[in-house]
């Protein structure tokens, strides 16, 4: 058994950051946009794409710092390091920003990770490697290549297009796991 975890929305949370930015930069909406999720929707809704473009850049850039652990997805990888059960983080993350400061996202996500995963505090048995592809395609060509047989990810889009052999868990962090088809353990 191998677990893969996807890193954006998945391992990190956003949620408080795009509200404080959207706050920051007085463009809150509206009480009811307390997700990332919820944000984007509204953002598109109004076809203002160009400007989630922009937040969302900035998020995952310059705010990273102040983003928040899935505390689900750590008592997982916590969980499956206690039972010497191997996994990696595979990411979708282009290299730079859409929008903005031309800011290294890989860097960034890599120092988030031992900051807020890898450290002393989670007291990990032994060191995990962490991917990060520039694609859609190239991500699940990676999870492939790695011999995953569990994928855990937020979006449907990369759970849909993985081998059936794999066993895909969808995370949600407003309802935390989903049904966790064919897996034999809980949490």
């Amino acid at each position: 058994m191998i677990f893969g975890i996807d890193f954006d929305n998945t391992i990190v949370n956003y949620d408080s950051v795009f509200r404080d930015v959207l706050k920051k930069e007085n463009k809150i909406i509206n009480k009811s946009l307390i997700s990332k999720k919820n944000i984007k929707n509204y953002f598109v809704k109004n076809n203002n794409i160009t400007e989630w473009r922009q937040l969302q850049s900035k998020v995952y850039s310059s705010y990273i710092h102040k983003a928040n652990v899935n505390k689900e997805i750590l008592k997982l990888m916590k969980f499956l390091d206690n039972k010497k059960i191997k996994f990696y983080i595979v990411s979708h993350k282009t290299l730079y920003p859409y929008t903005g400061k031309k800011i290294n996202l890989h860097k960034l996500s890599k120092e988030w990770l031992r900051n807020n995963i890898f450290n002393k505090k989670n007291n990990f048995q032994k060191k995990y490697k962490y991917y990060f592809e520039n694609s859609k395609e190239s991500k699940i060509k990676k999870i492939k290549s790695l011999k995953i047989t569990h994928f855990v990810d937020d979006l449907d889009e990369i759970l849909n297009k993985l081998p059936n052999k794999i066993v895909k868990i969808k995370f949600n962090n407003l309802l935390k796991f989903k049904k966790i088809k064919n897996c034999f353990f809980t949490i």
